[in-house]
């Protein structure tokens, strides 16, 4: 699957996402928001495509705002799909959400759990929904993860098969996401 494509579905899917998430503020009183200018990336570029090791960051203007990413995707080599993918945003006070895409198949009222080189990272998390290219975890990391997770070599994200009940992990590689986060956050500005 090409990288292009990859990007672009990567962004179908954000783009789903904060229509989903945004549907509920949509129905709450409209709060006026103060003028601001055009939003811009370095050169005038309506889009900025950048890979650090294992992460790709990508920014894009929509709406005359910035939206500004940092994903890792991982597919099947045979079929050329995607079976996993994880989009993050850039960091606001050091804390980071995004969502995970996880594939179908899974038990998702046992939710999953994460692993920061071995170590437990949180609570489990709780599937939200799922969409036609697979189930949405939705992601939280405060700045003391974000910043373990800069030090750290991989994230490991486990969730239990529907129909056997056994282990199903991806190992997200963190090469490369230290320097991916921050100029996914430095874009954003």
């Amino acid at each position: 699957m090409s990288a292009n494509l990859t990007r672009t579905r990567l962004f179908t899917l954000a783009a789903a996402i904060t229509a989903t998430m945004t549907a509920a503020q949509a129905q709450q009183p409209a709060v006026q928001q103060p003028a601001t200018s055009a939003a811009t990336l370095p050169n005038g570029a309506s889009s900025v495509n950048e890979t650090f090791g294992d992460w790709t960051v990508d920014c894009r203007i929509i709406e005359r705002r910035k939206q500004c990413l940092l994903s890792q995707a991982q597919g099947n080599k045979e079929t050329g799909r995607r079976v996993y993918a994880i989009e993050l945003n850039s960091a606001v006070g050091g804390k980071v959400d995004g969502t995970i895409l996880m594939p179908f198949g899974l038990n998702l009222d046992a939710g999953a759990v994460l692993k920061l080189d071995d170590k437990d990272l949180g609570k489990g998390l709780r599937f939200s929904t799922c969409v036609p290219q697979g189930c949405l975890l939705p992601v939280n990391f405060p700045a003391a993860a974000t910043d373990a997770m800069r030090k750290g070599t991989k994230l490991v994200v486990a969730s239990l098969n529907l129909s056997s009940n056994e282990a199903v992990t991806f190992n997200v590689s963190l090469n490369g996401f230290g320097p991916a986060l921050a100029r996914a956050t430095e874009l954003a500005k």
